[in-house]
């Protein structure tokens, strides 16, 4: 029995929280507002001459799980971050049990982050029949931690070509397979800056038991996207 297999992709985009205010006159910006609360002596070296300010008490990185921030006098970095999908839905076509269905997504970050960037995938739920909404298609056995060498059946993903690809993926045609995880993961983490745009492909693949129920199955994948320090 044949299975129609169709999903969504969407993407989000976080860059790091850096500045929390800033000013402009439509000609210049600052990129942080900074109030100072003692000083106002002048230093010099005979040519250049600097109005000191006392403030910033705080100094070094500060980290959490999640967000980076670096503390310090006047510390100013204003960086961009976008992310574009190649479509924004991918059919993977008719399954025929034991011959995998593929397809793929090119995933295109562009930033001027010192530091890089992480791509994070997750789906909504496993890949549903659209007509009775209860029967799934499970996800492949591997993980993005370990992923597999492609062996049985489930729908998984592994990264196919991109700038600093993990070898853990492995390379064509041996590539290394992961199941999708509910939340947020890092898959990709792309090290330094980068000029223009930077491509990273991923590739979907999907094979189903010979007592997967006929239909159309579908599910949301999303990808997002964080610039790095």
């Amino acid at each position: 029995m044949n299975k129609k297999i169709i999903i969504g992709v969407v993407i989000s985009v976080i860059a790091l929280p850096m500045v929390t205010f800033a000013a402009t006159d439509g000609t210049y910006n600052i990129s942080v507002d900074n109030i100072g609360f003692a000083g106002g002596e002048v230093s010099g070296d005979g040519t250049y001459q600097l109005s000191d300010t006392v403030g910033e008490p705080l100094v070094g990185l500060g980290t959490s799980t999640n967000y980076k921030t670096q503390d310090g006098f006047w510390y100013m970095v204003n960086n961009t971050l976008a992310l574009e999908l190649d479509s924004d839905t991918k059919d993977l076509g008719t399954v025929t049990p034991g011959t995998p269905n593929t397809a793929t997504t090119t995933a295109t970050v562009t930033t001027d982050a010192a530091g890089g960037y992480e791509l994070l995938i997750s789906e909504n739920n496993d890949m549903t029949h659209v007509t009775d909404g209860t029967t799934t298609i499970a996800n492949y056995a591997g993980t993005i931690a370990t992923p597999t060498t492609w062996s049985g059946i489930g729908f998984g993903f592994t990264v196919t070509s991109g700038a600093g690809v993990d070898a853990k993926w492995g390379t064509s045609p041996n590539n290394n397979y992961s199941g999708f995880p509910i939340s947020n993961t890092v898959f990709h983490d792309k090290a330094g800056y980068t000029s223009g745009g930077d491509d990273t492909v991923i590739e979907y693949k999907v094979d189903v038991p010979s007592t997967q129920k006929s239909g159309t199955y579908n599910n949301i994948v999303t990808y997002t996207a964080i610039s790095k320090l």
